[in-house]
């Protein structure tokens, strides 16, 4: 009886010193995989892909940053990102964010964060060759980012390509007393800008300033000389939300 006790302690020892050993084991090969995909996820994180990073600047006066998202999807062909540029969302847009996945990511200004700093920072961890900057506006054309880039590349001393409509109404005597829009587009309600990742390292990014989202677009258009900027027409690319 002694005998077979013993020997039952004995199993139920090493049974426990199995289990030890296997959890030991499950252990340090989940942390091991755990840490390869971390790493992996940071590499894939840092690379810069051959496609669009296109950013929708949000404030408490404007947000359509749902509509436009799902404009995008239904008319931009991959490879693309969206990067929502979060400076005061509306909780309902915060909430559609957060239960995407994918293409879209949340980029969430802290509190007292300026518009401009909260873009900046979105410009900053953008992934795409291009960066597309859309205020306030959905794209309503298929194809519309192939069309802009294609103008961007047709002329290669062209650095940033503006979409913008003619002006109407009160509008368009806002502009007329305007300075700040560029020269060659007074007359004109900008759209989006696009352009090669490389800009804001030679012109600098958007100053700390109190502006709408058209407003940062056009003060930051006049850092490029005129011979290296392109208006497209945004009429038919489109569809503004501006009040």
């Amino acid at each position: 009886m002694k005998r077979r006790r013993a020997v039952r302690a004995t199993n139920h020892a090493s049974e426990k010193r199995e289990g030890r050993t296997s959890g030991e084991h499950y252990r340090a090969g989940y942390q091991a995989g755990y840490a390869l995909g971390l790493r992996l996820g940071q590499e894939d994180r840092d690379s810069v892909f051959e496609g669009t990073s296109i950013i929708i600047p949000v404030d408490p006066h404007h947000d359509e940053a749902i509509q436009a998202i799902q404009h995008i999807e239904a008319t931009t062909p991959h490879l693309y990102e969206v990067l929502v540029a979060d400076a005061g969302a509306a909780t309902n847009t915060r909430r559609y964010i957060l239960e995407r996945s994918g293409t879209v990511r949340h980029i969430k200004g802290n509190s007292g964060e300026s518009l401009a700093h909260v873009v900046n920072k979105a410009m900053s961890v953008s992934l795409g060759e291009y960066i597309a900057i859309l205020a306030n506006a959905s794209p309503n054309l298929d194809n519309w980012l192939g069309i802009l880039t294609g103008e961007l590349e047709r002329k290669p001393v062209v650095k940033i390509v503006y979409a913008g409509s003619k002006a109407a109404g009160l509008a368009a005597a806002a502009n007329a007393e305007n300075p700040a829009l560029p020269a060659s587009g007074s007359e004109y309600v900008l759209s989006c800008l696009l352009f090669r990742r490389s800009l804001p390292s030679e012109i600098g990014m958007w100053p700390e300033a109190n502006r709408s989202v058209e407003e940062h677009m056009s003060h930051w258009l006049e850092r490029v000389p005129a011979q290296e900027r392109l208006q497209a027409e945004a009429s038919s690319l489109f569809v503004s939300r501006k009040l």
